[in-house]
């Protein structure tokens, strides 16, 4: 432990809003973690889980150095022969059985340490496997998706101009709470007082009426999953109206009259009875969001992990552009940051693909060199050539976090061998055959590599290392790159220094970077040396237009109607009305939530972030009648795939025929070393979700919309 006491300022890792912190420490102890005033972005917001730095930090559970299973028991190793071991099983696994037999997958957290984004392509090259997956596909795949189609490269992510815009369109997000994902906040409650202090308009539309909700002008209640007939149904509206007006960017597009004569399908009068949204409600969302001075339509989880997500996702960036509202000031704007990775990603050849490949057994498409993760347990369970043997986890409770946890703990429970990066033993190391624990955020230096990609207005900030790394942990670059040097047969020492440390790589990111001095010494612009001087982080102004130069697709066109998504209308019309259209009898279609105190499944094992926990089941009060049920009753959960009880509470402020619980919980896996956890254990709503339901067109996982089976239990 570093004897280093004082301040320190640093970003948060915990979530995309990357939060100004101030931490004070005596040099062994954290004494307290409060936000930044000064810092441009958050401006002294923090939420509870910024706290979760010191928990994790001094939680008793958590590994400080590598264990080996034996039996049924945990062996403590040391660096050495655990990274040997690591390489040695990965390696035999892929001579044995190809090189495909081992699977690669990379969990949320590692999308906050820098360390881990400029490290994992050694590794990928020295695995060359096949079978990769990440946490993308269970979150924001579609909006990547829709990003490669629309704008023709991945890393293309719009964000709103929440400091100009006068209409803000919200699908499927609780953005009180999640602070805003894919789009760095900081500070949520004081930009949407904002709008409405210049005399904006905030809509969400959601089946539930959340905190965002409450807070809203308008909210409009739409039924799970027909989010991509609601905006076609605005889109058919505004053509009909005379409303398309893109704007500026017009001579850059193609596919306008695609999407019209696509759009021309779905009118208000027949999508109103599916979506739940009367009629002229539809036509008065259009008209409103067109007419406005300056507008976004931004949507999230809602969207996403839904069967359409792709459509919707497209969806939602037409409705921008044909208004004019995308690349100026108060509508959809792309970050500047200061390490853009959108030429980098370019000049590559890594822009995005999709379905160049598919998987071996439920042939989901690829996308950017992944498969789908609801592909990767068949791949593991389904014998031939090709099969999943062995698996490499990075920071990922796939556990809890994947559709069919019984599917999901058959296959962990059936790999040969089994190699994971995590502070624990969870729900999903606990099949581990070893485990190599990471050094915790306030260890090691940090950087928003990603999530300044996605700021709201340009900023960078760079945070020091709160203590000293202890010499049995490890950080996750060392633990990468020493896997991938034994995997090439390079001594790890020689590999290092080919490479370099990440502070090394970023500086050289930084320099070649918009802001950047460039390759020489004494270059006026920003270095990685200049940026630690500004501990506060240093404000870079507002966003500003970017298009079309930094468009990179061959033909330099944003694409309104790109042929995967015309393609997959076909789907949408016959899941919605066709013949076998009509919904479950007497079943309720289930959405996951989020929580002020937790993020996914990461936050479970501290007790301060426990107390009060909400883990219960929403539901209508008409449902609950129906069904015997009464507030505080215990209910059971039920599907094909499984079924769980949980605690009831009913509210006006859901639709009725939804139930809505919680994402990330179950915690009472037999195994799992998560004390606080385990007393707090929820239920994982993963019990009832089905692998099978996923969206064709991108392989994301339709966690939200799966219809259930609810009746009081006992």
């Amino acid at each position: 432990m570093s004897e280093k006491s004082g301040t320190f300022f640093r970003p948060c890792s915990f979530c995309e809003s990357a939060c100004g912190l101030v931490v004070k420490t005596d040099g062994r102890r954290v004494l307290s973690i409060t936000g930044d005033k000064n810092d441009p972005h958050s401006k002294g917001h923090i939420c509870p889980k910024a706290r979760a730095l010191k928990y994790l930090h001094e939680d008793p559970d958590r590994l400080k150095t590598p264990v080996l299973k034996t039996g049924s028991e945990w062996k403590p190793i040391g660096w050495d022969e655990a990274l040997d071991r690591s390489a040695a099983l990965i390696r035999g696994i892929q001579k044995a059985h190809g090189r495909d037999s081992v699977a690669l997958y990379f969990g949320n957290p590692n999308a906050y340490s820098h360390g881990f984004l400029l490290s994992m392509l050694p590794l990928i090259l020295a695995l060359k496997t096949r079978n990769r997956y990440s946490s993308t596909s269970v979150d924001q795949l579609p909006t990547m998706v829709a990003a490669y189609l629309v704008f023709g490269n991945q890393a293309m992510v719009p964000v709103p101009d929440l400091e100009r815009t006068s209409h803000f369109l919200v699908f499927g997000s609780n953005l009180l709470v999640s602070q805003g994902s894919m789009m760095s906040v900081g500070n949520m409650a004081n930009r949407l007082s904002g709008l409405k202090e210049r005399g904006g308009r905030l809509i969400t539309v959601d089946p539930r009426r959340h905190k965002t909700a409450r807070a809203a002008d308008q909210h409009i209640f739409i039924r799970p999953g027909t989010d991509a007939l609601l905006l076609l149904a605005m889109i058919n509206t505004l053509f009909g109206e005379g409303l398309v007006k893109p704007g500026r960017l017009f001579s850059h597009m193609k596919g306008m009259e695609k999407l019209r004569l696509a759009a021309m399908d779905f009118p208000a009068k027949i999508v109103s009875p599916v979506t739940g949204v009367p009629e002229e409600t539809i036509r008065q969302l259009a008209r409103d969001f067109a007419l406005a001075p300056a507008a976004a339509c931004y949507g999230r989880m809602g969207i996403c992990a839904q069967l359409f997500g792709g459509l919707t996702n497209w969806l939602v960036f037409a409705l921008n552009l044909i208004t004019g509202n995308v690349d100026r000031p108060g509508g959809l704007m792309f970050a500047r940051p200061v390490v853009d990775a959108v030429p980098l990603i370019a000049k590559a050849g890594a822009s995005g693909s999709l379905n160049r490949y598919k998987s071996r057994v439920s042939g989901l498409p690829e996308f950017s060199g992944e498969l789908p993760a609801a592909a990767l347990y068949d791949e593991i369970l389904t014998p031939g050539k090709g099969q999943v043997k062995g698996l490499l986890t990075i920071g990922t409770n796939m556990g809890l976090s994947s559709p069919d946890t019984r599917q999901v703990e058959k296959a962990l429970s059936s790999l040969t061998g089994m190699v994971c990066v995590d502070y624990y033993i969870n729900e999903t190391t606990r099949h581990a055959t070893v485990i190599l624990p990471i050094s915790t955020p306030l260890e090691h230096e940090v950087f928003s590599l990603a999530t300044e990609a996605l700021m709201v207005h340009n900023k960078a900030k760079f945070g020091e290392a709160v203590f000293d790394c202890p010499k049995s942990a490890r950080h996750d670059w060392q633990i990468i790159l020493g896997i991938a040097a034994r995997l090439k047969g390079i001594p790890a020492a020689d590999f290092f220094a080919g490479l370099g440390q990440p502070s090394r790589v970023l500086d050289l990111l930084i320099r070649t970077g918009p802001y950047g001095s460039g390759l020489k010494p004494r270059g006026k612009g920003l270095t990685l040396k200049k940026l630690r001087k500004f501990p506060h982080g240093i404000d870079l102004g507002p966003l500003v237009p970017c298009l079309p130069k930094r468009l990179y697709a061959p033909d330099k066109k944003i694409d309104l109607a790109p042929q995967p998504c015309l393609d997959d209308l076909a789907r949408l019309k016959e899941h919605f009305f066709g013949k076998d259209a009509s919904p479950e009898k007497g079943a309720l279609q289930l959405v996951g939530r989020r929580t002020n105190k937790s993020m996914n499944w990461w936050l479970h094992n501290y007790s301060k972030l426990m107390e009060n926990n909400p883990f219960a089941a929403l539901m209508h009060p008409e449902d609950a009648k129906t069904r015997g049920i009464e507030d505080g009753d215990l209910i059971r959960v039920s599907s094909d795939c499984g079924q769980f009880e949980v605690q009831a509470r009913l509210t006006h402020d859901i639709m009725p025929s939804i139930i809505s619980i919680p994402h990330g919980w179950g915690h009472n896996r037999p195994g799992a070393r998560l004390s606080v956890a385990g007393q707090h254990a929820g239920a994982c709503i993963n019990e009832v979700t089905s692998l099978l339901a996923v969206d064709a067109m991108c392989g994301m996982a339709a966690l939200n919309g799966q219809w259930v089976k609810v009746e009081r239990a006992g």
